[in-house]
């Protein structure tokens, strides 16, 4: 903050993905907590942070909750006004605030509603959009974050072995998401999503597991693809698999392979020190010269989506000026689809850059055909 010359900041979080964590990866990492609908922290430069939640009624919940010692209520539409207070009492009214949105990579900062009510109650502060350099802050993890990751990579496992043994001719795409969601209760774990798609090999029409898992029963000849992720304390791993109930078609064998090739050969060249824009080849040129397109991308995954965000485009791929570094947490994904993006799998995983390479937190053999009956 010093370094921003900022004398406070405004962080915001609202919302979350399709699961049963609540999302808000800024402020859960100021507050250890998130709440209802939406939740603010005010963090000075000096003095005590404050966070509010949105109803009174659960403040006492949130103090047994957070570490933060100054916990308030929000008030629903009276929260930004709330908020400004606070910032007045810090003596803050007049000097430099960084606002950090909910999510940089979705470009969610704060509700219009709720930016002009702040700037208006405070009109001789000066605001500024922080969003991205908060983020990137987080980017690289310490020893302590670590800990968790592994132990998230763990749980992800886990919930993913036991929904591949559950998963045979009958069973519905929403009864495996429902045991992914036991299994990380069970483990005091949360999901942010969990993507359950199915679709016949032979009449495919699938390249993206659903987000939203259907009724409709699994048959044989279909090709199951998932991402699961599963996690605690704000930290999660996550798995992009892809499997067959019965042996895969000779096409989709092919894809397989591809992937295989791609999913390793990515992670031979990923190491501290190179560019988005080093990765270009693996992750295009097998995929291609096999006949197939690649949608490969590395992306940075841990509390929920961040940098890198590297896709194969074209010829090259996006976001080429990443540098890696020593202990970022990425999604490494393989990803081989049919020129109509009817028929697709994928092989992903969360893995951390290491002194010399990058090692993939997960244990389960992603990387291996997997047919069930």
């Amino acid at each position: 903050m010093r370094a921003k010359s900022l004398d406070g900041l405004i962080v915001y979080g609202i919302g979350g993905y399709l699961g049963t964590d609540p999302g808000q990866p800024n402020v859960v990492y100021i507050a250890s907590f998130a709440g209802f609908v939406q939740t603010y922290v005010v963090f000075p430069l000096e003095g005590e942070p404050t966070v509010f939640t949105t109803w009174g009624n659960h403040l006492k919940n949130v103090k047994q909750t957070t570490h933060l010692k100054d916990v308030r209520a929000g008030g629903m539409a009276q929260t930004p006004l709330r908020v400004a207070d606070r910032l007045k009492e810090l003596g803050l009214d007049e000097k430099r605030i960084g606002i950090v949105g909910a999510m940089h990579w979705a470009n969610i900062n704060l509700p219009y509603d709720h930016h002009i009510a702040i700037t208006r109650a405070l009109p001789k502060a000066d605001f500024e959009i922080v969003t991205e350099w908060f983020e990137r802050l987080r980017l690289v993890k310490s020893d302590e974050e670590m800990a968790y990751m592994r132990r998230a990579a763990a749980m992800t496992d886990a919930a993913y072995d036991l929904m591949v043994r559950a998963t045979r001719p009958g069973v519905r795409p929403c009864d495996l998401y429902n045991i992914v969601l036991r299994a990380a209760h069970d483990m005091d774990g949360k999901i942010p999503f969990g993507h359950v798609g199915r679709t016949p090999m032979s009449n495919p029409d699938m390249i993206y597991a659903h987000q939203l898992a259907l009724t409709t029963p699994i048959q044989m000849g279909d090709v199951i693809m998932t991402e699961i992720a599963v996690g605690w304390g704000g930290y999660f791993g996550k798995i992009w698999g892809t499997y067959f109930v019965g042996e895969p078609t000779p096409q989709y064998a092919a894809m397989f392979r591809l992937g295989q090739k791609t999913h390793a050969d990515l992670h031979s060249a990923i190491k501290p020190g190179i560019k988005g824009s080093d990765l270009a080849r693996p992750c295009i040129d097998a995929i291609r010269k096999g006949g197939y397109t690649p949608k490969t991308c590395i992306f940075g995954w841990s509390n929920y989506n961040s940098p890198p965000d590297i896709r194969a485009s074209g010829d090259t791929v996006t976001d080429p000026d990443f540098v890696f570094e020593r202990n970022h947490c990425v999604n490494v994904v393989a990803w081989p689809v049919n020129e109509a993006e009817t028929a697709g799998i994928w092989i992903g995983d969360t893995s951390v850059v290491s002194d010399s390479g990058i090692e993939n937190l997960h244990r389960y053999p992603l990387a291996e055909i997997c047919v069930v009956r």
